[in-house]
């Protein structure tokens, strides 16, 4: 019998020493204190034999010698919910290091009752009961179009749709505009994370953000938590992840975006470790060399740098990080270089644009545990954002003539202090403190463009102009309460106050969750949500120079939304939300012949006189069936019917520009798995979503003015046709001793179809005509290399 086992072991260990192995550490505590767990068990569950092993007590674990490829992982502990982490990739030549959080089970009788894990599904903030999903940063690798962009990769999740320009990643959250989103990085309010930002926008071009940093991150389309604040349609809430600190590990990345190199590993060996990603971009490298691959006359050129070292102290009570993201981007559109050859009634042919775009974030974070039930997380940093814009035209003689100057610079000085107490079994406490030092300067310069053919100085505009500091606070707190086993409630408020004009919001907070079965949440939520305008809107100059929008109050919208989800036993969950947003205090036109909206555009800010006398609704399904990565693939087909509407200064109701009635998508990816840790990706997206809305003409006014005039009441009454997209994505990924990697090919919009996004005006037909706008087909392929 002792041969038969010593056989068996020796053949088991031979199966292993065919295939590379790695290890796998990490650290696990309680999701509420940051508790460490002492003695907590870990394993693999998808090998034979299994590998397994306890935390020690700093929480910490090692599973050593792991069989590469894709791995389930199985945490355990008594009186908390076990947690189970499906299919993590595991490289092997980068030691995988996870973050295992636990929550407390119910007690019952002297007995541990445990109740089943949905953790995978589960946001990272356990306060966000409705319209919340956490991401991964291997999960905007493997969606097909994701190109490691959170906003490219949220178009796949319910309740959002791409926005007009599928060049750019701004998206649209339930009919609502593209400027209400948040973005948030650990822990503080962060200006537009994107290359080539848009003004008065939350997208652009690509992210910022590396997928070499990003830790586990939560978005949100609603219903959010008290701690959100300055929010009007959802929020991305980022996080970046720790160095390993025990080896150092290399990543190259090569591809049609970007030349990447990654490194991270010990500052002190397992006390300290760095992070750090450079990216630059492979555009403009080719633009260089003579390749424009994005327009004949057209050159981008970007570069981002993010970073995160963490310190833990000796007595690991607290961790101290230093943290950083910035990226420098600029878009370049020339005129055509010969004179003689340019056409003077085609606007780009003369007109040289420059376009630059800068963001930068640096901190501090200390969190601190000063006893079992309770921690404090401090964060300070320096945070600022720059947008310009130029726009000159060359006469034959190639004399220039600026007709457009504009730049727009926020600097802030950001803090913030978050307290969380475990108050006893059934009740959490967390409360915190937001404060912004903003300096900005702003300034805008125009000459009408109907003039653009006959430029003299006395013609010019400047309609922004502003230069100063003022002060944001917000302050929130909230309670978590079970008020029985299948009964919670999260309860609080959110403050926000502005300097500049003296105006705030106070939100109430209140959500409610019941498990009438294991697999099964019915949640409800309410939440009044405010946001500031964007800051140049409040120093825009009338004719005499005096600031007109400065008293305008913040945005505001209720949010109500109810929720069902139901898991089943071969991973999948069905999602139902219905929602209800009513929108109030929205810039509008203070006249009742004058449909502006502020909102009907995704961008920008009014340049004359508005009052903050507009409403608006939301309302709508969303449905989505999502099945884990799990044997070997997953899927996620998302539907949503919505209406989405408003009311300019006159109180009548009008659909909105973004009440596209319907969007869809339906995301798929397998993996075949070959010898020695390899792996074949197939994946798949469609996008199916409704078109744009616009605003006929008046055949009459319009034919005797010669330009474009709308037909009175009529606004947005008009659809373009349905937008379609389809992207694939195919991948290989490879394991050796000293080197892995991933060769992918990500084919955007393989049908090649530019999609109608607007319509236009043509005076000499007084006749309108749909515009198409967007990406042609683009093979993003790249190369991955681990070491």
């Amino acid at each position: 019998m002792r041969f038969k086992g010593l056989l068996l072991i020796l053949v088991s260990f031979a199966g292993l020493a065919q295939k590379p192995v790695q290890n796998v550490r990490g650290i696990i505590r309680d999701k509420q204190t940051k508790q460490p767990l002492i003695g907590a068990t870990i394993s693999v569950r998808n090998t034979n034999p299994m590998i397994g092993n306890i935390s020690n007590e700093n929480g910490e674990f090692v599973l050593q010698n792991v069989p590469v490829g894709r791995i389930n992982i199985q945490a355990q502990y008594i009186g908390y919910e076990p947690l189970t982490l499906e299919d993590v990739i595991h490289l092997s030549t980068k030691e995988t290091f996870l973050n295992l959080e636990l929550n407390e089970g119910s007690i019952s009788a002297g007995e541990v009752v445990v109740s089943t894990s949905k953790n995978a599904f589960e946001p990272v903030n356990e306060l966000a009961v409705v319209s919340t999903r956490s991401f991964t940063a291997e999960e905007t690798e493997r969606i097909p179009g994701g190109i490691n962009d959170p906003g490219r990769v949220a178009i796949s999740y319910p309740g959002v749709r791409v926005g007009e320009n599928d060049t750019e990643n701004q998206i649209v959250i339930r009919g609502n505009s593209p400027a209400g989103l948040l973005w948030r990085l650990e822990g503080i309010d962060i200006p537009n994370p994107n290359h080539f930002a848009i003004i008065g926008s939350s997208g652009g071009g690509i992210t910022v953000f590396s997928a070499q940093l990003l830790s586990r991150s939560d978005f949100s389309t609603g219903g959010m938590p008290a701690e959100y604040g300055n929010a009007l349609s959802g929020a991305f809430d980022m996080h970046f992840r720790h160095g390993n600190n025990e080896k150092r590990e290399f990543r190259a990345k090569i591809g049609l975006l970007g030349l990447d190199f990654a490194t991270e590993g010990p500052i002190r060996r397992a006390r300290s470790s760095y992070l750090v990603n450079y990216r630059y971009s492979t555009l403009s490298l080719l633009n260089k060399m003579g390749f424009n691959l994005v327009g004949e006359r057209v050159t981008n050129d970007f570069q981002d740098l993010s970073f995160n070292l963490a310190y833990k102290s000796k007595n690991n009570k607290s961790v101290l990080t230093v943290f950083g993201i910035g990226g420098l981007s600029e878009e370049h559109y020339y005129p055509v270089e010969n004179p003689a050859e340019r056409d003077p009634s085609v606007f780009n042919n003369r007109d040289e644009q420059i376009r630059p775009a800068n963001m930068g974030a640096l901190g501090v974070t200390w969190t601190y545990l000063p006893d079992s039930k309770s921690y404090f997380k401090g964060v300070v940093a320096l945070v600022g954002s720059e947008i310009r814009k130029t726009d000159d035209t060359l006469d034959l003689s190639n004399n220039r003539y600026r007709y457009n100057t504009e730049h727009y610079t926020d600097t802030r000085i950001v803090s913030s202090l978050t307290y969380n107490r475990k108050l006893n079994e059934k009740i959490i406490l967390k409360t915190g403190v937001i404060f912004n030092q903003i300096f900005f300067d702003f300034f805008k310069k125009t000459l009408p463009v109907a003039s653009r053919n006959d430029i003299t100085l006395l013609q010019t505009k400047t309609s922004v102009q502003g230069s100063g500091n003022t002060q944001t606070l917000q302050q929130y707190a909230q309670i978590h309460a079970d008020l029985s086993p299948k009964l919670s409630m999260n309860a609080g408020y959110h403050l926000i106050y502005l300097a500049a004009n003296g105006t705030g919001s106070a939100e109430p907070r209140i959500s409610f969750q019941y498990q009438p079965r294991n697999n099964q949440r019915l949640s409800l939520a309410y939440g009044l949500h405010g946001k500031i305008l964007p800051m140049m809107t409040y120093y825009f100059k009338d004719t005499l120079g005096q600031f007109i929008n400065k008293d305008l109050k913040l945005l505001k919208a209720h949010h109500a939304v109810l929720a069902y989800h139901i898991y089943t036993k071969n991973k999948m969950r069905i999602s139902v939300e219905t929602y209800l947003q009513r929108l109030f205090n929205v810039p509008v036109a203070p006249s009742a012949d004058d449909n502006y909206w502020m909102l009907n555009n995704p961008s920008g800010y009014p340049e004359f006189k508005v009052v903050s006398k507009g409403k608006g609704t939301n309302y709508g399904l969303d449905l989505a069936i999502e099945k884990l990565f799990s044997n070997s693939y997953f899927l996620l087909a998302t539907g949503s019917v919505f209406k989405s509407q408003f009311q300019p200064f006159s109180g009548k109701t009008y659909v909105s520009r973004y009440g596209t009635n319907f969007s869809s998508s339906y995301t798929f990816g397998k993996e075949f798995y070959l010898k020695k840790g390899r792996i074949l990706q197939l994946g798949g997206r469609f996008l199916f979503n409704g078109g744009f809305r616009y605003t006929p003409h008046d055949p009459v006014l319009s034919k005797e003015k010669g330009t474009f005039v709308p037909l009175k009441d009529a606004d947005f009454t008009k659809q373009v046709p349905a937008y379609y997209r389809v992207d694939t994505k195919f991948a290989y990924r490879f394991n050796a001793k000293k080197l892995s990697g991933n060769i992918s090919l990500d084919i955007q919009n393989i049908l090649n179809r530019i999609n109608p996004t607007s319509a236009g005006y043509d005076a000499t037909t007084n006749t309108t005509y749909i515009q198409y706008r967007g990406s042609e087909l683009v093979p993003v392929l790249s190369f991955q290399f681990d070491f």
